[in-house]
C-alpha cells in the first residue's frame, strides 16, 4: 500500500485491480500468477481451493489414498515423473525408458487399495466424447451433453513395447478448456499434461475431428 493521505488509504494499481476482480466475482490476476491454472469465477475457485485443501489434508493424516486426483495437483506433470522415478528406482529402470500405459478401472474393488506401481487417478472430465461402459471404448456423446465425468484410470509406468495392443486413441489431457500454455523452465507446458491412450473402435482421426480431450478441471 502507499503511503497515506489525510487519513486516506491509497491502494496500489495491483491491488485496485484485485478488489475490482473481486468485486466482479472474477479471480484477481495477482492470485493466479501464484496459482494453479483455473477458468473458473472467483466462488467456484474458493471453493475448488477449499476442497483440495481438504483433501490434502486428509491424505496427510490417512496416509496414501487408494486413489488419487491429479486435479488437485499444483504440478500434474512433477507428479506424474515421481511416479515414474519410483518404478525406476524399484525395478533399477532408466527412467528415459519409460512412458505410462494407461488401463481404465471398471472393477471397483481396485480402486480400495493402491496399485502395485503407478496410481489410479480420478476427477477427470472427457470433453468432446462419453466413456461407453457397455462397449468398453470411447463413443459419440449424448445429445446437449459437452463434458462428462470421465471413468478412473490407472496410470501404469512401463516400457512402451510393453504397452497393451488394441486400437487406441492418444487423448490429450489439459489442465482447463483453454487448450494452450506456454513453457515452463522444466520444459512442460503450463496447460498441456501428456496423452492418454484410451480404447477406441473408430480411427483416431474421427475423434481429433470432434476435439476430443480430457480436462482436469471445468470453467464453472
Amino acid at each position: 500500500m502507499k503511503k497515506a493521505i489525510k487519513g486516506e488509504v491509497l491502494l496500489s494499481a495491483e491491488l485496485e485491480a484485485a478488489l475490482n476482480s473481486i468485486k466482479d466475482g472474477t479471480v484477481p490476476d495477482m492470485w493466479i500468477g501464484k496459482s494453479y491454472p483455473s477458468l473458473k469465477k472467483l466462488g467456484g475457485y474458493i471453493a475448488d481451493l477449499q476442497e483440495r485443501l481438504k483433501w490434502f489434508k486428509d491424505w496427510l493424516n490417512d496416509g496414501m489414498p487408494p486413489f488419487l486426483w491429479i486435479t488437485r495437483f499444483f504440478f500434474t506433470q512433477g507428479f506424474l515423473t515421481g511416479q515414474k522415478q519410483n518404478y525406476a528406482r524399484k525395478y533399477n529402470i532408466a527412467i528415459d525408458l519409460l512412458a505410462y500405459d494407461f488401463e481404465v478401472i471398471e472393477d471397483l474393488e481396485k480402486l480400495k487399495t493402491p496399485p502395485e506401481n503407478g496410481t489410479n487417478v480420478m476427477g477427470m472430465f472427457i470433453e468432446g466424447c462419453k466413456w461407453d461402459e457397455d462397449k468398453v471404448c470411447l463413443e459419440e456423446s449424448d445429445p446437449k451433453i459437452l463434458y462428462v465425468k470421465c471413468p478412473p484410470v490407472w496410470f501404469n509406468p512401463c516400457k512402451p513395447e510393453d504397452f497393451k495392443k488394441g486400437n487406441f486413441y492418444d487423448v490429450p489431457i489439459y489442465k482447463t478448456s483453454i487448450r494452450k500454455g506456454v513453457l515452463m523452465t522444466t520444459g512442460h507446458s503450463t496447460n498441456f499434461v501428456l496423452l492418454l491412450r484410451m480404447p477406441t473402435r473408430l480411427p483416431a482421426k474421427h475423434w481429433i475431428k470432434r476435439g476430443v480431450a480430457i480436462l482436469l478441471g471445468l470453467d464453472d
